[in-house]
Parts: structure tokens; C-alpha cells; sequence
């Protein structure tokens, strides 16, 4: 599970392995290698992430942001491994959630996982 905040440098260097633009870099170890960021520049992501999720729809079926089980799983907290989720929002899952790897960009997607990943109960920091 990446445990630090990416900058852009990272989460472009994620993004070009994810699309197969980085030879021999996977997506786990481009996560490994990407520098942390100031909390302001994790905060504008995190927000920018919500934005992304709401804007998507994604609530309809992860409720309360992500923080609860609808119609698909809770996402705050998950133990699923970052491999597994961008490749869960990029290819969806047949019947049950759309790809969204065709509008998403490489970024957007590693800010979705940012988003979901700084998931607490709410009113909690």
C-alpha cells in the first residue's frame, strides 16, 4: 500500500508506467519510487480527487464518498492493493462498474486513488 503522498512527478511516472510509456517499470514500483508532497499539495489532490468521484458518479454505488457499502463495496479501508484499484477504475468490472479508462488520464486516476486512500470516517482528520 503506497504510505505517502505523491507529487506530480510521481503520479506522472505512475502514469506513464500504467500506460506502458515507462519500459520495465510497473505500476507498484512507480509508486515506490514517488516523492512525498507538502500536505497543501496532498490536500489539493485529495480535493481534486472528490471532485473527480463525484463528478463520475462514483457515490451512486460507494456511498458517502466511498466511506460506506451501496450497491458495491465500502472503499475507506479497503485492503485491496493499489495495482487493484487503478486497475478496478481503469477496466471496471463487468456488470458492476464502468472502465473509466478511456476519460480518465493516468493523474486523474492516481488522484481518484489519493482521494480514496485518505478516506476517514467523517468529522474525522
Amino acid at each position: 500500500m503506497m504510505k505517502q503522498w505523491m507529487s506530480a512527478a510521481g503520479a506522472m511516472l505512475l502514469a506513464a508506467a500504467w500506460w506502458g510509456h515507462a519500459p520495465g517499470l510497473s505500476v507498484a514500483r512507480a509508486a515506490e519510487t514517488a516523492a512525498p508532497t507538502s500536505p497543501a499539495d496532498a490536500a489539493a489532490q485529495i480535493a481534486r480527487g472528490k471532485t473527480l468521484f463525484v463528478s463520475y458518479g462514483c457515490g451512486y454505488c460507494h456511498e458517502d464518498g466511498g466511506r460506506q457499502a451501496g450497491k458495491c463495496p465500502q472503499l475507506m479501508d479497503t485492503q485491496r492493493d493499489d495495482n487493484f484499484i487503478l486497475t478496478r477504475i481503469a477496466t471496471g468490472s463487468e456488470g458492476k462498474m464502468p472502465a473509466f479508462g478511456t476519460v480518465l488520464t493516468g493523474p486523474d486516476m492516481m488522484t481518484l486513488l489519493t482521494y480514496i486512500r485518505s478516506l476517514k470516517p467523517e468529522g474525522r482528520p
